[in-house]
């Protein structure tokens, strides 16, 4: 039977400071006295960053998680496996899960003793929506899940000894999961003897591999563990980064994902003061419908929020906060839809360019503006996610036309309205249908549109639309409970433009 080491450690020295002689005791000791932030605490994603497997159970997860956790042994790797090849499970909460198994590595990664090199061992599941499988790693050999992989995904962690029983090397921690001494330190004192003095409010320190030993905001400007300081910032850039520096790094046309740190020091709202928990509360989630944000952006962007020219949806975060970032999976057809969001916040209004560097390892600085979304993420992952939805797809220079008037009080131009650049007939949907659909159509400029519906034989239907019609983007209904099954032809016509598209209806 596997076995984790629990070990307490006396709390370490960092870059000369010393806290206070403590132990760590576990976050359901904190649960006695902080039971509502308990409360909420075990309904993040914190909790579940790395699950250890015990007794051959399956790790459990709050009830409103969408993960698919039934059919992961079924799917793993190359043949159905059992929790009794399985260690722990990295993750599981909110994007994706990763597999350890009984030899400490990675399950199907190249040195892996299960499934060697097959892949097919992350599985990715955000907003609920199974996203299948990916090869993680698959050819990466010596895998292991030690120190340098678990500092992030637990509490307490040590290089030294192993959390794996029968498995040396790997380090050790005293609970799986980001728990409260994660964020507080060591709580022996303070449980034995609740006082302010005895329990630190932001836990700073510097991972024991952070050759750095603190976080580089800026050339020149590295800052280290103060135990004095409070710095919120520093305690959530410890983890919420990748290489304790201030560059954020990007792969595969997104931003990586754990680099909210960085993006939030290089916003505005960084530069100005703000910190995490200006808008999140740290004991909530965000996901899965939380109430984790405690400010809303209306609430210092008053005039903003009153003028936001966007025909449909109007919360800020969709243009403000795009998913820009990548954890599990992309979305939708752009390929500016990841799946998580951006703390970038500005968007840049003067150009079109990449959001990355030549190489696309990092976002780019720009010398005139700095770090700055650019339209793609900022507008094309929603108008360009689907051919078929009702939201109409864009260029980029349309969609930087209408983002520099997207606040202004006049002047709107067509492109903020959504005005479609061209005449189009969209794909009716659903498509087959019974017995009514909906047809999706866009008028460029203003003038009498028909829309007509005929039969195979060239008969005509249904005229659905013959009236004069303004610029702007529609959608008709088009019933067919009196007609037979078969395929239908819907056309658009006006002075400039004709256009078909099949319409099957199955009865």
């Amino acid at each position: 039977m596997k076995k984790l080491l629990f070990i307490f450690f006396p709390i370490l020295l960092f870059a000369g400071l010393s806290y206070a002689q403590a132990t760590y005791v576990g976050s359901t000791t904190c649960q006695t006295c902080h039971s509502t932030k308990y409360d909420d605490w075990i309904n993040t994603g914190h909790p579940y960053k790395f699950s250890v497997i015990q007794n051959n159970q399956a790790p459990t997860y709050p009830s409103f998680v969408m993960n698919y956790e039934d059919m992961w042994m079924d799917s793993l790797g190359s043949t159905p496996h059992t929790w009794d090849q399985i260690a722990g499970v990295i993750g599981g909460f909110g994007w994706k899960a990763r597999f350890v198994g009984t030899d400490g590595i990675i399950v199907g990664t190249a040195s892996s003793t299960i499934d060697a090199g097959s892949g097919h061992n992350q599985f990715n599941f955000y907003n609920g929506v199974n996203r299948g499988w990916v090869n993680y790693d698959a050819d990466t050999p010596n895998k292991k899940y030690n120190y340098s992989c678990f500092k992030c995904h637990t509490t307490g962690g040590d290089t030294a000894g192993t959390w794996l029983d029968g498995v040396a090397g790997l380090g050790t921690f005293t609970e799986g999961g980001i728990g409260c001494e994660a964020c507080h330190g060591p709580g022996s004192e303070h449980a034995s003897a609740p006082s302010k003095s005895n329990i630190d409010k932001v836990y700073e320190f510097a991972h024991l591999d952070n050759s750095i030993g603190g976080l580089v905001y800026a050339p020149g400007d590295t800052v280290r563990p103060d135990a004095a300081s409070n710095d919120i910032n520093f305690l959530c850039g410890s983890c919420h980064n990748r290489s304790y520096t201030a560059p954020i790094n990007s792969s595969g046309g997104f931003i990586k994902h754990h680099e909210q740190w960085d993006e939030f020091i290089a916003s505005p709202h960084g530069k100005a003061g703000l910190n995490c928990v200006s808008c999140h509360d740290p004991h909530k989630r965000v996901i899965w419908e939380g109430d984790g944000i405690k400010l809303e952006c209306a609430t210092c962007h008053t005039d903003k929020s009153a003028n936001i020219n966007h025909e449909g949806p109007k919360d800020c975060e969709n243009c403000h906060m795009p998913y820009a970032a990548k954890s599990g999976a992309t979305q939708g057809e752009s390929g500016y839809q990841g799946d998580i969001r951006s703390h970038i916040f500005k968007i840049e209004v003067e150009d079109t360019l990449s959001l990355f560097t030549a190489d696309g390892k990092n976002v780019r600085v720009d010398p005139n503006y700095g770090v700055a979304l650019n339209v793609q993420f900022a507008c094309l992952g929603c108008h360009n996610s689907s051919a078929t939805d009702t939201i109409p797809n864009m260029t980029a220079t349309a969609a930087l036309a209408a983002a520099k008037d997207m606040h202004k009080t006049v002047g709107i131009s067509a492109a903020h309205q959504n005005l479609p650049a061209r005449y189009a007939l969209g794909q009716n949907y659903p498509n087959p249908f019974n017995p009514t659909t909906r047809i999706p159509y866009s008028v460029q400029s203003k003038g009498r549109i028909i829309l007509t519906v005929y039969d195979l034989t060239g008969k005509k239907v249904q005229t659905l639309v013959n009236e004069e019609k303004a610029a702007g983007n529609y959608e008709v209904t088009f019933n067919a409970e009196n007609l037979a099954g078969g395929i239908y032809i819907v056309q658009m016509r006006s002075n400039t433009y004709s256009a078909s598209r099949k319409l099957i209806l199955v009865k």
